[in-house]
């Protein structure tokens, strides 16, 4: 189950959309920074994440605990 102490390696989309892999699976989160909902979703691998929004990369974030980077208020749909 993902909760905000779950620790996860970030992916930027250059978007509002970051790919997030976990012990628990991949998850895409929305920032709403850059005009996100603030939710984080079930999504593919990385490769399919990229695939599904038709990108050839992203920008690596590094690996961050969910509450942390996320902040306290995000919402988490499994």
């Amino acid at each position: 189950m993902l909760t905000l102490q779950t620790w996860g390696h970030f992916t930027w989309d250059y978007g509002m959309r970051f790919h997030i892999e976990t012990i628990h699976g991949y998850f895409e989160w929305s920032d709403p920074d850059y005009g996100g909902d603030n939710t984080i979703i079930p999504c593919g691998t990385y490769a399919e994440w990229l695939s599904k929004h038709n990108l050839q990369f992203g920008r690596d974030k590094g690996y961050h605990m969910i509450g942390d980077y996320c902040g306290p208020d995000v919402i988490i749909k499994e």
